[in-house]
């Protein structure tokens, strides 16, 4: 796994974490705002994930 894989989902779930955190703590808005946030860094790698896949794949049988 690429290390840059591994930095969106550490990000993507101390993002969606903190957020959840502000959230039930009374800054609604900005817990909102993080857990957006989080969960598009955590798309961002579950999308890297299956391009690093596909070329896995595809470079196996070479």
């Amino acid at each position: 796994m690429m290390g840059g894989v591994l930095a969106l989902a550490i990000a993507g779930m101390v993002g969606f974490g903190v957020g959840a955190y502000l959230a039930a703590s009374g800054e609604r808005p900005l817990g909102i705002g993080l857990m957006g946030m989080g969960l598009m860094f955590q798309a961002l790698a579950l999308r890297q994930l299956r391009v690093l896949r596909k070329t896995g794949a595809s470079d196996a049988g070479r």
